[in-house]
């Protein structure tokens, strides 16, 4: 499981993994830090970009990214970080801070 919070509406969605998240966030809005990721745990993850977004007069173009455990200090751990989550999508329990700090705190952490 990925968990990833769009920092602009401050919404969390748990994805069922790595390809789901990847897939959904795009590369653009990924290296702006408009996204930030966290897996199972709750533990910071980061992208790794294995293909550069690119840019340029005529449009812009998505590059390729994986998630990666995240340097010290890069972002707050989830159970921190859900406190100033506002909206919660996806299926019970991650539909409820609550829901995810139980997830967190059950094994999970």
């Amino acid at each position: 499981m990925i968990f990833a919070v769009e920092t602009e509406e401050r919404t969390l969605i748990a994805f069922a993994g790595q390809a789901e998240a990847v897939a959904y966030c795009e590369g653009l809005d990924v290296e702006a830090a408009v996204w930030l990721f966290w897996d199972d745990r709750g533990e910071p993850l980061e992208p790794q970009f294995s293909v550069p977004n690119k840019r340029g007069f005529f449009g812009s173009r998505n590059g390729t990214y994986s998630l990666v455990p995240a340097s010290p200090n890069h972002h707050a751990h989830l159970a921190e970080a859900v406190d100033e989550v506002l909206n919660f999508e996806g299926a019970a329990p991650f539909n409820s801070a609550q829901g995810a700090r139980a997830h967190l705190e059950n094994g999970n952490a």
